[in-house]
């Protein structure tokens, strides 16, 4: 072997000659890269407009003008953007901060000619839009009236004892906005007293969490598990009811207009209670909305006024827009649910008779903290309620969707939370073109743990389940500090985490609007993290986001592997969180989807015993709830599905969801004992049912490893929590990405589940691709490979061709192993070390001297001397030049590299913008040896920084290592003129 190294560091910044001992003379012995076009290095290596990122472009309290709007789109695609989401709305003022100009109200004529405009530059440009249909978010406005906006129940009572004679005149219940409309008039006699459950000194305990058990509020905003809801907190205590289910009477026909009832208690010692129960404007109103666009938000229960908003507000923008929906319109969007509670509406009892297959409203009374025939039986009522809440929700969205669908639009709607609002997440989405969630940057103040606000697996399982190819969130955002942030530190590792949940389309928030005469900074919103043409570090953007294209470009390949796919049963709210939240307990090794209950039904089918969706992706296992409730329904699919081949897993199942039948709880519990009695007695929980197999447990992983499924991904025991990843497998590759989760740089041995074929390693930071020959096939038909991963540091391993014949089984440096394919425990292989397949020839690449001896599989060893290349210091004076009238001196003299905000002048200490180091150096022949490779390391760097010599650009650094590649740059005796304009200091941003 011939060879070439050598690193050379001083302080910050320093030349590293890095040597790459390459050159086998003779044979090849590995395979090349075909001779036919390869796709998916073309794609890689320029990202097709699908897989370019979108970002949320604000018009902050719609002020903007034509040539700002097509300043930023020109922008955006000369950064490699591939659409945008136009979101109208203010959010200037918030957190103390000044309001912008107003600029024309959200779909008036001045502004629809500026939408216009935005289309058709976009169109120009090939950029894609998708518009945000109100301003701000929850669908609504100053025009929509109590009728048309989101309902609440509200009641009054009125206590009467046996015998009292009328006439009653019941009170109107509390009313909001001048709205109310009555459901019925109840009345019912009290087996405990007049005073509530908990209340006035009674001492049973009150229905748990009623206001969320009703849907009457929502849980907190990231997205809660509230399982709980389907239970009570407190357990049945004997005949603890108000009253019977048949005791509540409804006697609306007997009273007047005014409240006047015509009915008399009968006889007896009881006394009874009037309830006068109806509904009301719930006050949500349209939230961060710009200009005069205030006002209520509309019922997302109620079809109709979904319609009237559309006819109102969408159709005279699709109208306008007519000459180009379709090219560059592409998407209709709506944004989080921030409505709070909702739980009526005017066909809801309708509604509510034809999901359940009963009346509601004799049950009425359970809203109004009343036990009603027991606990358990008013639980399931509200259980009912909820579930019925959510299937308007839906049904909001279908509609939605089948109004956009007939302009040939798709919808792109963040439905699925992250406040917990009374709905089904994933079946919002089901009628999406784009499932939507979203993810913040890491910050102390408002994601200090991924619980806080990281909930991309949810958007994830929509597109998988309901057989959309793209899974979106709204990603970088935050609150506060934006200058805490950084690229390689803080950006970067949470797209990485949101790309090992699932998500393969980020769209940034956010891009702020901002016209010219603002000047700099302009104005901007308060949260997010801050990207364009007016942000210090937008110029040298490009490499960080080709980047997040190129990984985009490869997750969008195929189809995801999945092992389990976890059914979170039927209850409302419903969310999916976290993958590290592993419901189904089969981490780490291994990856889940989630299903509702309606992609359980009518999305899945069962073939041979395989879960299969209409997409064509294919699940090993399905896993129960660990609420252990589900509807009846769900549970005779999963008999079907274990009878047929397939493998079910779960602890025995409680009981059916809401209020049921008695033949409907006798079918339920007949196919509970006929699948779990045997199984429950069984040594290791385990028994064949039909043709498949079900497991008694609730640990996933131990089930398929008891079924001697290998896991997909498996890493050292000691390295499981610091590495992630997540699979796709196309018709000709199958593509895993895996990422380093710690700010350390990890060696590690990682087993993948691959039999026979070659590993390539894609590198989305620099756009390499190289055949790695440090791997090894294991006995379990399974292939280890060896890789070096950065801080925070990330990697695709890609399996398209058959495997190379000559991978290295052992390396040793001075008769030390340093790796060994059958002893990967007693390996101490350096960070730097690699050996690859140039074109089939085995290439060694290391920056430590010493004599290596390289075994290959084939039995062959090579050895190679690596002589010691010594380090090139650069203790040279530096200038730093800054641009004038920035408050700043034109330019300094540094006697040694240094950061400007280590300054005591203040001018220099606090600028924020780009300025330029440069300095000079001399190389010599001896140190410019032909072998050696040259690279300019800059040691540390906040935040990034593009680099020269001699007039030549050599690229542009964001993340850690920040080293450039100077090889053929250098001559030697000629003077070096070194240039590093430092443009990402969020330290310093404004």
């Amino acid at each position: 072997m011939n060879y070439r190294t050598r690193w050379i560091k001083t302080g910050t910044v320093a030349i590293a000659i890095v040597v790459v001992a390459s050159a086998l003379t003779g044979r090849a012995y590995g395979q090349g890269h075909p001779s036919a076009p390869d796709v998916l290095r073309k794609g890689f290596a320029n990202p097709p407009a699908s897989a370019r990122l979108r970002c949320y472009w604000w018009w902050l309290n719609g002020h903007t003008t034509k040539a700002t709007i097509t300043r930023d789109l020109e922008e955006m695609q000369k950064k490699g953007y591939g659409g945008v989401l136009l979101v109208d709305a203010n959010g200037a003022n918030q957190n103390g901060n000044d309001n912008v100009p107003a600029g024309p109200e959200f779909g008036s004529p001045e502004w629809t000619a500026l939408y216009v405009h935005a289309l058709r530059e976009a169109d120009r440009l090939g950029l894609e839009v998708t518009l945000n249909i109100t301003s701000g978010w929850n669908l609504g406005g100053p025009w929509v009236q109590p009728e048309q906006a989101s309902k609440l129940l509200t009641w009054s009572r009125t206590m009467v004892g046996a015998g009292d004679a009328g006439p009653i005149k019941l009170s109107v219940p509390p009313a909001k906005n001048g709205f109310y409309r009555q459901i019925a008039v109840l009345v019912y006699p009290l087996h405990h007293g007049t005073n509530l459950p908990g209340k006035n000194g009674d001492t049973r305990k009150p229905l748990s969490e009623l206001a969320l058990k009703s849907a009457a509020a929502e849980g907190n905003f990231s997205m809660p598990d509230l399982t709980r809801l389907l239970v009570d907190a407190s357990p049945e205590v004997g005949d603890e009811q108000d009253t019977d289910l048949t005791e509540v009477h409804d006697i609306s026909s007997q009273v007047d207009s005014d409240g006047t009832i015509h009915w008399s208690p009968p006889a007896g010692e009881q006394s009874w209670e009037i309830l006068r129960i109806g509904y009301t404007s719930s006050d949500a109103r349209v939230s961060t909305s710009s200009g005069a666009w205030q006002g209520l938000a509309i019922d997302y229960l109620d079809p109709a006024a979904l319609d009237q908003y559309w006819n109102k507000t969408v159709l005279p923008l699709l109208t306008a827009a007519k000459p180009y929906v379709g090219r560059s319109p592409k998407y209709l969007a709506s944004d989080s649910w921030e409505l709070g509670g909702t739980n009526w509406t005017r066909n809801f009892r309708e509604e509510f008779r034809k999901r359940r297959g009963y009346d509601p409203v004799p049950y009425l009374p359970i809203v109004s903290g009343r036990i009603v025939g027991s606990r358990e039986l008013s639980t399931r009522f509200l259980a009912d309620l909820r579930r019925t809440v959510a299937d308007l929700v839906n049904g909001h969205y279908d509609h939605l969707a089948l109004l956009s669908n007939k302009f040939g639009l798709g919808i792109q709607c963040e439905s699925g939370g992250p406040h917990g609002a009374p709905f089904d997440a994933l079946e919002t989405f089901r009628s999406s073109a784009i499932p939507q969630t979203e993810y913040w940057a890491m910050s102390p103040e408002h994601r200090s743990g991924d619980t806080d606000r990281f909930f991309v697996k949810e958007a994830a399982s929509a597109a998988h389940i309901y057989g959309r190819p793209l899974a979106a969130a709204e990603g970088m955002t935050s609150i506060g500090n934006q200058w805490n942030e950084s690229l390689g530190m803080n950006l970067k590792p949470s797209f990485d985490q949101a790309l090992t949940e699932g998500m393969n389309r980020l769209v940034w928030h956010e891009f702020t609007s901002s016209p010219a005469e603002l000047g700099l900074p302009g104005q901007e919103y308060f949260a997010g993290t801050h990207l364009n043409p007016n942000v210090t570090w937008w110029r040298d953007a490009g490499q960080f986001t080709l980047y997040l294209n190129r990984a985009q470009f490869l997750l969008q390949q195929g189809l995801p592997v999945a092992d389990v796919l976890y059914y979170y049963g039927d209850n409302v709210p419903n969310f999916v969180r976290l993958k590290r939240d592993d419901p189904a307990r089969v981490l780490p090794g291994f990856d889940y989807d989630v299903t509702s209950t309606d992609g359980l039904l009518s999305h899945l089918s069962v073939k041979s015993g395989v879960l299969q969706t209409t997409g064509g992706i294919r699940y090993r296992a399905l896993v129960l709830p660990r609420s252990h409730i589900l509807p009846l329904a769900a549970l005779e699919l999963a008999e079907r599905y274990v009878q047929a081949g397939g493998v079910l897993i779960g602890v025995r199942p409680l009981r059916s969801q809401g209020v049921v039948t008695e033949t409907e709880a006798k079918k339920f519990s007949q196919i509970v004992d006929a699948l779990w009695t045997v199984c429950e007695k069984s040594m290791d929980h385990h028994v064949a049912i039909g043709k498949g197999q079900l497991f008694c447990t609730d640990s996933s992983r131990n089930a398929l490893k008891t079924s001697n499924l290998a896991p997909d991904f498996e890493a050292p025991a000691d390295q499981t929590g610091s590495l992630d990843y997540i699979h796709r497998r196309s018709a000709n590759a199958d593509i895993y990405f895996i990422r380093n989760t710690q700010p350390k740089a990890l060696q590690t041995m990682v087993t993948l589940r691959i039999n026979g074929r070659q590993p390539e390693i894609f590198d989305a930071v620099t756009g390499e691709v190289h055949q790695t020959l440090l791997f090894t096939a294991t006995a379990d038909h399974r292939i280890s490979v060896s890789l070096a991963l950065e801080p925070y540091g990330s990697v695709f391993v890609l399996f398209r061709h058959p495997m190379a014949k000559n991978n290295v089984t052992s390396i040793a440096r001075d008769s030390t192993i340093l790796y060994s394919g059958e002893h990967t425990d007693r390996m101490s292989l350096p960070f730097s070390l690699m050996v690859e397949s140039e074109g089939g020839t085995p290439v060694l690449h290391t920056s430590d001297a010493g004599a290596y001896e390289v075994t290959f599989a084939n039995g062959q060893i090579r050895r190679v001397n690596v002589e010691r290349a010594s380090d090139i210091p650069i203790s040279r004076v530096w200038s730093l030049a800054f641009p004038p009238n920035w408050g700043a001196p034109s330019q300094l003299q540094l006697d040694s590299l240094q950061s400007w905000t280590e300054s005591t002048d203040a001018g220099v200490r606090y600028f924020s913008g780009t300025a330029i180091y440069r300095t000079t150096a001399n190389l010599t022949n001896s140190q410019l040896v032909e072998k050696n490779s040259l690279w300019l390391d800059l040691g540390e760097v906040k935040n990034l920084a593009e680099v020269s010599i001699n007039g030549k650009p050599l690229g542009i650094v964001w993340k850690k290592p920040f080293r450039v590649d100077a090889t053929g740059v250098l001559k030697a005796g000629q003077r070096l003129r070194i240039e590093t304009p430092g443009g990402g200091g969020y330290g310093n941003e404004l």
